[in-house]
């Protein structure tokens, strides 16, 4: 009975290693997030200042629209080669409070597309960067959104 035994673990060896080794490679890493979900909800702070160079009012969508989506991809290394701990994404509208949305990394060594869904646009013309911040707490300059 070990004999027939035997051949059976090499292969449930085999396939654990196989199935391990699939998951710790492969393609772009990816953070899909909640903007309504109580991670982000936690995470989201009003009144907060602007950092220089974010732009005055540059982005404008349908009345009909309350949410939208965001996209980027993180830096691998923030400035000074210090490992990546999140990113901002800042909202400001003319007639409202100016927002940020803390997104934690996953990986410190960043890299991951990000894409936070559902939230809540300020108004309907509103400036909208994202920034990265590292561990030692120095925040990037603003990139700017592309469409």
């Amino acid at each position: 009975m070990s004999f027939t035994m035997r051949p059976c673990w090499r292969w449930l060896l085999l396939f654990a290693g196989l199935t391990l080794a699939a998951c710790a490679t492969g393609g772009p890493k990816g953070l899909v997030k909640d903007a309504q979900g109580d991670e982000l909800r936690k995470e989201t702070t009003l009144g907060v200042t602007l950092p220089p160079g974010c732009p005055p009012i540059t982005t404008s969508i349908p009345a009909e629209k309350k949410k939208l989506t965001v996209s980027y991809q993180e830096p691998t290394l923030d400035h000074g080669g210090i490992f990546l701990a999140f990113t901002t994404i800042y909202l400001s509208s003319p007639r409202g409070q100016a927002q940020a949305i803390r997104v934690w990394t996953n990986d410190a060594r960043g890299g991951a597309i990000v894409t936070i869904k559902n939230i809540a646009v300020p108004a309907q013309e509103f400036a909208l960067c994202v920034t990265a911040t590292n561990w030692a707490g120095q925040e990037s300059p603003p990139a700017l959104p592309t469409r």
